[in-house]
């Protein structure tokens, strides 16, 4: 390999020192940089090499910089050292501090180290910052409005180093009462919370972490207390210390809870009123809530008689009368896993295979009607009533869902709603009015008698027959 020449040998001292290395001419302008320059002062070597390097040095330094560079010029062989600020693109300024070699045919050999912070840190500002910083921080920790503690994690039981005032005013306890023990007498008899155990978790692992406990202050009053605890280590990675920072969160705490509360009635609310899949897509607005099903039973039912009865009641005794059988009825619908549609006056609505779709739609529907006649005789033999019931079924195609913006009811439509309130209205008291489509699908589980062809209003002349049993 050739031997390297004298600028070759220059530009790779030039590319590897990690200082800022220079050679500058008797006027004063660099004539060679390495790029450390730009990476401590911002300006490229074409911006540097175009002023004279006085321009740069603060204003304050020029002076006694130009003293020592004339002292140096009577020692020629003598290493020139001396520091001053460099002015940098952004303005500020940075302390250099610098070896100058002799000049060589009108060349100065210069190197350069910043020692910004160094010099800083060695400054009689710097530590009057840090003794104002250290006043700062004590006056903001004892103004605190949360309590904070250190802990030494050195010692067995970890006890209590320090508390501030805020400590004081939450838990009741003074400084003097406290400092030496271990904050764990917060907890009184709640030694068993889940808390905890996460809480002693990161103190075992020396982390931090945030934990809500039930705490009690001095004269027995409990709070809720959110604590977040931090490690402090030392140079060598040994734990020292904890710092805990409390807040007495009693009022947040309760306000969720009394928030959880009223969502659970609200949504109780909710499910009386609408199915649950229903009341989901409410509560989270997605999109239309109307929905087509293909195979859904449909039940009408209707107190015959009761319009005369209604007549010789009082209005409360009316309502309770209803309210008896028609809950009767809720549980039945509940039972079988049919929807509950609504109640009009002295009408019942239920349908089976909505909004949640099933198979057995139709025979959940039929049994429900077989039940509800039993129902009415037991409601009857214990209030000594007579009334009866007239029911109509038929299954198909359903529209369901809720439509308006007010006063949502979960609603259906279609012709096969319209068919089952004309199988209930021309039917029979006592008796369970279907369709030949319905006879035919329970044909094979259940007895059924077919009737005569009677006439029904916008659909001429059908053929029905009435449910009787199950097989």
């Amino acid at each position: 390999m050739p031997a390297l020449n004298a600028d070759d040998r220059l530009q790779v001292f030039f590319d590897l020192c990690p200082d800022l290395a220079c050679i500058r001419d008797r006027d004063g302008y660099f004539q060679e940089l390495n790029q450390v320059w730009e990476q401590v002062s911002g300006w490229s070597p074409a911006e540097l090499r175009s002023r004279p390097w006085w321009d740069f040095i603060h204003p304050d330094d020029v002076e006694i910089t130009w003293e020592l560079e004339a002292d140096n010029a009577k020692n020629p062989d003598r290493v020139l050292q001396y520091k001053h600020r460099f002015l940098c693109k952004n303005g500020g300024y940075r302390w250099l501090t610098w070896r100058w070699s002799s000049p060589r045919e009108g060349l100065y050999f210069g190197i350069a180290r910043d020692v910004t912070e160094k010099q800083w840190r060695g400054s009689d500002d710097y530590r009057n910052a840090v003794r104002e910083a250290v006043k700062l921080r004590d006056r903001a920790i004892e103004a605190s409005t949360v309590g904070i503690v250190i802990a030494n994690a050195t010692l067995p039981d970890m006890p209590l180093i320090y508390v501030n005032p805020a400590f004081e005013s939450i838990t009741g306890y003074s400084a003097e009462e406290v400092l030496g023990t271990n904050c764990r007498f917060l907890q009184g008899k709640e030694t068993q919370q889940p808390a905890l155990d996460e809480l002693r978790a990161a103190i075992k692992a020396g982390e931090s972490c945030t934990v809500i406990l039930r705490n009690y202050r001095k004269d027995g009053k409990g709070f809720w207390n959110e604590l977040a605890i931090s490690p402090i280590y030392d140079e060598g990675g040994i734990l020292t210390h904890f710092v805990g920072i409390q807040s007495d969160v009693s009022d947040r705490i309760q306000a969720e809870n009394a928030l959880r509360l009223e969502k659970r009635k609200s949504d109780r609310l909710l499910l009386n009123i609408l199915p649950e899949t229903i009341a989901e897509q409410l509560k989270e607005a997605r999109g239309t809530l109307a929905q087509q099903y293909p195979q859904a039973a449909i039940l009408f039912a209707d107190l015959v008689g009761f319009t005369p009865l209604s007549a010789q009641m009082q209005p409360l005794e009316l309502v309770s009368l209803l309210n008896d059988i028609f809950s009767r009825f809720d549980r039945l619908a509940e039972k079988h896993g049919v929807e509950k549609i609504k109640t009009i006056g002295d009408a019942y609505m239920a349908a089976g295979g909505l909004p949640t779709p099933r198979e057995d739609s139709l025979e959940a529907i039929a049994d429900m009607a077989l039940e509800m006649q039993e129902e009415i005789q037991k409601f009857n033999d214990s209030t000594g009533r007579n009334l009866q019931l007239r029911i109509g079924i038929e299954t198909g195609v359903v529209v369901a869902g809720v439509i308006g913006i007010k006063k949502f009811i979960y609603d259906l439509w279609g012709d096969t709603v319209n068919t089952a309130s004309r199988m209930e209205s021309t039917g029979e008291p006592e008796k369970i009015q279907v369709t030949e489509k319905v006879a035919r699908l329970l044909s094979k589980k259940y007895m059924l008698e077919k009737r005569d062809i009677i006439s029904i209003k916008g659909k001429g002349n059908m053929t029905t027959y009435w449910l009787i049993n199950r097989s």
